[in-house]
């Protein structure tokens, strides 16, 4: 069986859309868990999704993109939102604060 290589540039425009993503729902205080459920599908999903890794339907990505209101097509995103999304993707922040550990048994 033939093995299909993702194209360079296809790979670029994945992870741009994964970038944009996981910035869109950070603006918004989701969790990968939240935009899940209110997308349909499961977290593991939108982290593959947002990671570029492994494959995911086109219905759940055109519905997460609905969900957070980004065009399918990064291209088609306005300046602004494109400029505020890119601030926020540099400065990973956890949306959700961590837990102290409770080792007190």
């Amino acid at each position: 069986m033939a093995t299909f290589n993702t194209p360079a540039v296809v790979s670029r425009r994945l992870a741009e859309m994964g970038r944009l993503i996981q910035a869109a729902r950070e603006e918004r205080a989701m969790t990968q868990s939240e935009l899940a459920k209110r997308a349909g599908t499961s977290r593991p999903t939108v982290h593959r999704l947002e990671s570029c890794k492994g494959s995911v339907a086109w219905g759940t990505v055109m519905t997460v993109c609905w969900v957070l209101d980004l065009p399918s097509d990064p291209d088609a995103l306005d300046a602004e939102r494109r400029g505020r999304l890119a601030a926020t993707g540099e400065i990973i922040q956890r949306v959700r604060p961590r837990r102290e550990l409770d080792d007190d048994f």
